[in-house]
């Protein structure tokens, strides 16, 4: 497949070059109202040629993957490859897309019993506003072939179901989020245990728009292993990232071989775990996934690295580029990316705290990745007293440094926790998947009321 469209682009003075095959397909499902409101399926198909070289990409698309069309886009590569440009050109065409109601059946009726049950627990209070799901799955399925003329070729599946739920009192709105999703079909809910989960979520819900507002100030936080590993991938994760140490955007610049965080603190990217959302065979350049230690015991030891950084640098690549589909050139992207557990039990990290902050949930946020400063905010945290875990407050926000932060990181918990979602960068999302053990900061600023 594609000899001709190989054999042009070997002519170029490039240091190497790929053609990206993929066909993928899409389903929605999204309920509120009390009823399913939304079924759309998507076919999206297409091809996507790039020569590379140094930091210079050349980059063209379209939905037409024939051995024509191919050869087409490569010709056009290598005509404006004279010589190579400093440009990224990008032809794409839009989404082709069909609805089957019928193919849809079985999931439609699974997927609209857990959103009942969902549904009929939010009817039984008087403050739930809204009740909201959504889910999704992709088959994808690519080819690559590269300089070498080697292919790759994989298969993945896509799943993600999202809860939303509303709740008002006293001109006081508070939402809560969950997501639930991995690396495989279907299946993986079946062992959800949603009846559980529903009135769990309404309950802390409802206790968060009751609950007071957090005084601003300095204080110990706990974070749970529950919490979702936002702080791991926003404040530390992207400055890891090869394309932004060497552009100079990274605070983890020249840093390597050198004390990072505290000796208790390893962090990993790792693409090989089953079922993990992030995981794959090949990342989008056809290099084989890998475990790679980033910080171990506290010090910085890789960053994650694409061919591109990789010839730059004089590493080998980390298996760490991804795209969002044909249209993109890849891009170095975090797979899943996480802190490993250490030895200090959970229940004593809180007993430690005298006055402090337990946060369970975390949300969005902000985060500088050239100073690492950030502000996160808190879904759902708990004032510590005296080594217990009280009261539920709202519009608690963590602000501080991920750099700092790890350095002051002093307990770290046996048990360990993940959180699926999907990783903004340079227009495109992939999907990851964060984690960590339960983590002591000693000292934060919470940011909350004034008063």
């Amino acid at each position: 497949m594609y000899e001709d469209s190989v054999s042009l682009l070997k002519t170029n003075d490039c240091d190497f070059f790929d053609i990206y095959k993929e066909k993928s397909y899409t389903r929605i499902i999204e309920a509120k109202n009390g009823k399913v409101e939304t079924v759309k399926m998507g076919i999206d198909s297409g091809v996507g040629v790039r020569i590379v070289k140094g930091l210079s990409t050349l980059y063209s698309s379209s939905y037409d993957a024939g051995d024509k069309s191919v050869y087409k886009l490569s010709k056009f590569l290598t005509d404006l490859n004279k010589p190579l440009q400093n440009v990224e050109r990008v032809q794409s065409l839009p989404e082709k897309s069909i609805l089957s109601y019928g193919e849809y059946k079985p999931e439609l009726d699974k997927i609209k019993e857990i959103y009942d049950i969902f549904y009929s627990e939010g009817k039984k209070h008087n403050e739930i506003e809204q009740v909201s799901l959504t889910y999704s799955d992709k088959a994808k399925h690519t080819s690559i072939i590269n300089e070498e003329e080697k292919q790759f070729n994989e298969s993945r599946t896509y799943t993600v179901l999202f809860v939303e739920i509303t709740a008002k009192s006293n001109n006081i709105i508070q939402t809560a989020r969950k997501p639930f999703g991995a690396l495989g079909g279907f299946e993986f809910l079946k062992n959800i245990n949603f009846k559980d989960i529903a009135p769990n979520m309404i309950e802390k819900l409802l206790e968060l728009i009751k609950s007071p507002s957090l005084k601003a100030s300095n204080m110990s936080v706990v974070l749970s292993s529950e919490a979702g590993g936002t702080m791991i991938h926003e404040a530390v994760g992207h400055g890891l990232e090869a394309d932004l140490v060497y552009e100079s955007m990274s605070v983890y610049k020249d840093k390597l071989n050198t004390k990072v965080a505290n000796e208790k603190i390893t962090v990993v990217d790792d693409s090989t775990k089953d079922f993990m959302r992030g995981s794959f065979y090949y990342d989008d350049e056809g290099t084989a996934s890998e475990n790679t230690t980033l910080i171990e015991n506290g010090i910085l030891k890789n960053y994650m690295f694409d061919k591109m950084y990789a010839n730059l640098a004089r590493k080998v690549s980390t298996g760490n580029s991804r795209r969002e589909s044909f249209r993109f050139s890849p891009i170095v992207r975090m797979s899943n990316t996480y802190i490993l557990p250490g030895k200090d039990n959970p229940d004593d990290i809180i007993a430690s705290v005298d006055n402090g902050l337990f946060v369970k949930h975390m949300g969005g946020g902000q985060v500088n990745p050239v100073t690492g400063d950030f502000v996160f905010e808190v879904n759902e945290g708990y004032i510590i007293k005296n080594g217990k875990v009280k009261n539920m407050v709202q519009g608690a926000t963590l602000i501080g440094n991920g750099p700092k932060i790890l350095q002051e990181i002093d307990m770290v918990g046996s048990d360990f926790g993940t959180e699926v979602g999907t990783c903004g960068k340079g227009s495109q999302g992939v999907p990851v998947t964060d984690g960590e053990p339960t983590l002591r900061i000693p000292n934060i600023m919470v940011g909350g009321s004034a008063l």
